[in-house]
């Protein structure tokens, strides 16, 4: 609905964080994040096993107010 900024997480079902696909300010509007599964740490290429994961959105006003959080879960599958 406004500006604001915006993080969105994914976590495994463990808690722990897998990815950051948004972490900035955006103007209002509709927007499309691809998600890729594929995992590189250190020299290790890896896809991400299948199972449940977590995703947040995080949006603050210009006064760093929240204004939406949103946590659900999404499947996986290989």
């Amino acid at each position: 609905k406004e500006r604001g900024y915006v993080k969105l997480y994914v976590y495994d079902i463990k808690g722990e964080l897998i990815s950051v696909l948004v972490n900035q300010t955006q103007e209002a509007g509709f927007y499309e994040v691809d998600f890729n599964v594929k995992r590189e740490t250190s020299d290790v290429k890896r896809d991400l096993a299948s199972g449940i994961y977590i995703y947040q959105i995080m949006v603050k006003n210009e006064n760093n107010i929240p204004v939406f959080t949103d946590m659900k879960k999404m499947i996986y599958l290989k």
